[in-house]
Order: C-alpha cells, then sequence, then structure tokens
C-alpha cells in the first residue's frame, strides 16, 4: 500500500513540476508592449486639441486618507489608437461596433525601413507585400498586420518635428511613410487581414490629401492602429497581437493598449514529448506493479 501511494504521489509531483514549468498559458508567453504612453508634450496631429493630463489630487485630503485623482483631456485620436471604418466611410462601423474578435489576430510584421530610411515619402506597394510572402510565406487570414517603417524611433527621441515633419500645425509640411493606395488596393483584393498597424501618425503617407489608403481599406471594415510603438521587439511571426481600444459610444477611434504575445517557449515544452511518455511508461508500469 506504501509503494502504491509513493507511486501516485511521484505521478502527481511530475504532472506539477511539467506543467508548471510550461506556464499556465501555453508556453508560458512573452508579453510586448507596443503602445506609446499618454503623457504632456507627446506627438499629437495637427489641428487636434493635444493631450493634456491635470493632477486634481495627489496626497492626503481632508477626510483623512491618501488619494490620487486626474482629469484627462484628449482628443480620439490621440497617441496609439485604433481607426474605425466610421473615421472615413459614411454609414460604416463606429468604434463601438467593432467585434472584439477582429481585434486579435497573427501578428506579422513587414519591414520596410531599408526604403524609408533616405526617403520620408516613401509609401509602402505590393511589391513590398509581394516580397514579403516569398521569403515568409502567405499572409495569413485575420492576422494583424504591422508596418514597420522605423518612424517610431522618433516619437519620442527626437521631438515632433522628426516624427511628422513639422510641429507648427501646417500639414501641407507632414512628411513621414505609409501605406501606398496600390498597396492598399492589393490588400483589399487578395488578402483579409482584420487590422492593419503602423508606426507613423497616419496610414497614409504624410502627403496624402485625399487619404485614399482610408477610403480603399476601411469600407471593407479593416480597422486601423497609427502610432504603433516599440515594433523592434516584434517578431516578423509567430505572435499573437491584441489592438484593445477604449469603448468610445459612436466613436471615429479610440486611444488603445495594444501589445502581442509571443510564445517563446512552446518549442522547449514540445521538444519534452518524448521525455514525458517515457517517464507516464515508467511510472505506471510502477503503479500497475505496486497494485499486484
Amino acid at each position: 500500500m506504501a509503494a502504491r501511494m509513493s507511486s501516485l504521489l511521484l505521478l502527481m509531483a511530475f504532472f506539477g513540476l511539467f506543467g508548471h514549468s510550461c506556464g499556465s498559458l501555453p508556453g508560458d508567453p512573452r508579453m510586448i508592449e507596443l503602445t506609446w504612453r499618454l503623457e504632456n508634450g507627446m506627438a499629437h496631429w495637427p489641428g487636434m486639441v493635444p493631450y493634456n493630463f491635470t493632477i486634481v489630487d495627489r496626497g492626503m485630503i481632508p477626510d483623512g486618507f491618501y488619494l490620487e485623482l486626474n482629469n484627462i483631456y484628449l482628443a480620439e485620436h490621440t497617441g496609439t489608437h485604433l481607426d474605425a471604418p466610421a473615421h472615413f466611410i459614411q454609414g460604416a462601423w463606429r468604434l463601438d461596433q467593432v467585434p472584439l474578435q477582429n481585434l486579435v489576430g497573427p501578428g506579422v510584421v513587414v519591414d520596410v525601413r531599408d526604403k524609408t530610411r533616405d526617403n520620408p515619402d516613401y509609401e509602402i506597394g505590393p511589391q513590398d507585400f509581394q516580397d514579403w510572402e516569398r521569403e515568409h510565406g502567405r499572409i495569413p487570414d485575420g492576422s494583424v498586420l504591422m508596418l514597420r517603417t522605423g518612424w517610431g524611433e522618433w516619437y519620442w527621441d527626437q521631438g515632433e518635428t522628426a516624427y511628422l515633419g513639422t510641429d507648427d500645425g501646417n500639414t501641407s509640411l507632414l512628411h513621414f511613410p505609409g501605406l501606398h493606395p496600390d498597396g492598399a488596393q492589393w490588400l483589399a483584393d487578395n488578402r483579409k487581414m482584420h487590422v492593419i498597424g503602423i508606426d507613423t501618425g497616419s496610414m497614409d503617407y504624410g502627403q496624402s490629401v485625399q487619404k485614399m489608403s482610408h477610403q480603399i481599406l476601411l469600407p471593407k471594415r479593416v480597422v486601423f492602429i497609427e502610432n504603433v510603438g516599440h515594433l523592434d521587439q516584434l517578431p516578423i511571426t509567430g505572435s499573437t497581437v491584441y489592438a484593445m481600444p477604449i469603448l468610445i459610444g459612436e466613436g471615429s477611434g479610440g486611444p488603445a493598449r495594444v501589445f502581442a504575445i509571443v510564445d517563446d517557449r512552446t518549442s522547449a515544452c514540445s521538444l519534452t514529448t518524448s521525455t514525458v511518455a517515457t517517464v507516464l511508461l515508467a511510472l505506471s508500469s510502477a503503479i500497475l506493479y505496486n497494485m499486484i
């Protein structure tokens, strides 16, 4: 009886240790922040109100306890934010109508920094996507497609002029890369992603007037994320990206918490399968032997 109990306890301990080693979520995933922090002085679109954070209380109050309380004032399209289809398309989904399942998907990063390094007005076209697919395979349906131009490096470090091209509110002076209408049309015709993100102030490049990439993709119920942060930390594939906006009723967009889950340890756990099978066989044999 004692031997039987020892074997059972050993089996339970093994399952506990193995389960713990692989984490409470499959593969003990790594979390990646893709959102810029909201704070006073951050870059904002010309003509929109700048973000303002005001402290109301921060300390002991007359009622005898410590309290922190703040007011914030901001435009919908502030910082890392989502563009709902209604932003440019009459009668389309507003922010509170976008289904949650459309805001989650496998992450894909198309890196065009070699094209934008000497050309702040570069527009990402069909060839960029076709080149990516030749190396990495087809962009999966339902994906969150991230366009990495390198402009995120300027978001805080170099100021608003470096990031947007101007800091005086003159939209004719905007200069930053974006998605070419031909690239938008190729995606609309050939791929079925739910979300497209970019590390610039707009999906269309800075000098765009008609914002044609918005007008091409938003009617397809594709949601945009603009001012995406930290794309240098996101792998080209192998992540799941979540884009969770504030639920603003009738909003054309809104600030969002965007993050990714990267399962770095899935392979490590899967490599133990043969070991698990061997140990289970040995333990099962021991239990059966002790039950005889």
